[in-house]
């Protein structure tokens, strides 16, 4: 839809949501730094809090905690720009 409505990609950001749970081995560096599609804003990816977060009723701020120290620990994304990751 989005390609639809803008064909050039000068007015759509990407969203990877649902990013820590990729199957192993596998990343969205790519993705992320624009090699794969092209957005003149980019693409942001998020770890969303899981089903049990919910259940267990961890707050909004200790989820984006946890978010913050997947992404700051994880092989890959630890080296990316931090600024592309997380709900900062």
């Amino acid at each position: 839809m989005a390609r639809e409505l803008d064909p050039k990609g000068i007015r759509t950001i990407g969203v990877v949501t649902k990013i820590d749970i990729m199957d192993s081995g596998t990343n969205a560096k790519r993705m992320l730094e624009g090699k794969d599609v092209s957005l003149r804003l980019g693409f942001i990816g998020i770890k969303n809090r899981s089903q049990q977060d919910i259940i267990d009723r961890i707050s909004v701020e200790a989820a984006i905690e946890k978010e913050q120290l997947y992404f700051s620990t994880h092989p890959v994304y630890s080296s990316m720009n931090q600024s592309v990751l997380g709900i900062f």
